[in-house]
């Protein structure tokens, strides 16, 4: 836990012009950590340089602002299988969070939105809209 918290905490002043890449581990074929030049970093299974297993993001624009994080799976750089997305608006404020299933980078399958203002969204979903 203590590991995560200080990648959280120190890897978004890393990325902002300094440091992009591959910064911890294998990140073409293997477990590794990158940073984007927006920021972003990448950490969890690579295989023939696309993230694929169980992976962490932390996204953040051009400003620095964090805009998601995302804990789950991926298959060759997409996000497909159970995941959980936490997703913040252009100012930094939190619009919700996504547990469920993913398919092709969006909500597809069984899933639950929870809204910040507390709303909750749950059923089925298709190309991230609730169907049922």
């Amino acid at each position: 836990m203590m590991k995560k918290l200080i990648l959280f905490l120190l890897f978004p002043f890393l990325g902002f012009g300094q440091v992009s890449g591959c910064v911890q581990g294998d990140c073409n074929n293997g477990v590794g950590t990158y940073v984007w030049e927006d920021g972003t970093i990448s950490n969890g299974s690579w295989k023939d340089g696309e993230l694929h297993g169980i992976v962490q993001e932390i996204a953040y624009d051009n400003e620095g602002r964090l805009t998601g994080t995302f804990d789950g799976e991926m298959k060759m750089g997409v996000l497909s299988g159970w995941g959980t997305e936490t997703l913040y608006d252009e100012e930094g404020y939190l619009i919700g969070t996504y547990v469920g299933e993913f398919e092709d980078n969006d909500y597809n399958g069984w899933g639950i939105f929870v809204y910040s203002d507390g709303t909750i969204e749950k059923g089925t979903f298709s190309n991230g809209e609730l169907i049922r």
